[in-house]
């Protein structure tokens, strides 16, 4: 693995993952063990903050973009035996059911049975993923009896979510929550929903959020989440499409992932 030459105290770096498999294990704990030769591992949120009130960074964040079964399996038990402090982003309507994103579980219909689907129909379940998420939700459903049951036999079956239960199980001295933002910010009420049921399982308001769309094909939307509606959900900082450092001069509502050079 190729690492960067760009430490500075002037900077911080948010770093992102997601499924944590045999395969990038060794690349996830080569990049931890860079970084922290560097930098002072904290939570997001104290990242945002120091940015917020321009105070000095040098800080690293460690930010799960779902709480898949690998993360918990692999990530997590490293992590806490570096006593590294990380942070897990979660979708309610995933957690425990067995089940994955709309978006993924329909990538699964589309490589099993292409010829059932047409361009225009993907645009569509995205557009609706975007803003009206219960009509995404029926049309997937409707595939099973029309095409066929969700094919999953080529699933690795740790890239469901965890439960409730497993979450808990993390000691709150180490993970903060945020929320997955995969609606338009014209469905604020939805994600409230969303906030009031994380807050019955964990005991705990969500203090930063990610932006997710539902396909890297379809990233420009009429409305986007701006620091005026993450306000309204009383939420501290996002992390959104942007490639870099975060510096004094990054917005606390678009924060930027930096990405390793391979």
């Amino acid at each position: 693995m190729k690492f960067w030459n760009f430490w500075k105290s002037s900077n911080s770096v948010i770093l992102e993952f997601d499924h944590i498999d045999d395969k990038n294990m060794d690349d996830f704990v080569q990049q931890i063990e860079e970084v922290e030769k560097y930098y002072a591992f904290d939570r997001l949120e104290n990242l945002a903050r120091r940015v917020f009130q321009r105070k000095k960074l040098g800080l690293a964040s460690i930010f799960f973009k779902n709480p898949r079964k690998s993360v918990l399996l692999r990530a997590v038990p490293f992590l806490l035996e570096k006593k590294i402090p990380f942070t897990i982003s979660l979708r309610a309507d995933c957690i425990g059911l067995n089940r994955l994103p709309i978006e993924e579980e329909f990538n699964l219909y589309l490589r099993k049975y292409p010829e059932k689907f047409t361009g225009e129909t993907q645009a569509q379940l995205f557009d609706w993923g975007w803003n009206h998420p219960q009509k995404a939700e029926a049309f997937l459903l409707g595939l099973r009896k029309t095409v066929g049951p969700l094919p999953l036999e080529a699933v690795d079956p740790t890239l469901f979510f965890a439960t409730w239960g497993k979450l808990l199980e993390i000691p709150n001295e180490w993970v903060s929550w945020g929320i997955t933002l995969n609606v338009s910010p014209q469905l604020t009420s939805w994600v409230e929903n969303e906030i009031l049921f994380m807050r019955q399982q964990l005991g705990q308001h969500p203090q930063v959020a990610r932006v997710h769309y539902p396909s890297e094909n379809h990233r420009v939307f009429p409305f986007e989440w701006d620091a005026a509606s993450l306000k309204k959900l009383a939420l501290e900082a996002c992390v959104g499409r942007l490639d870099g450092a975060v510096t004094h001069s990054s917005d606390w509502w678009n924060l930027p992932v930096w990405r390793f050079s391979t």
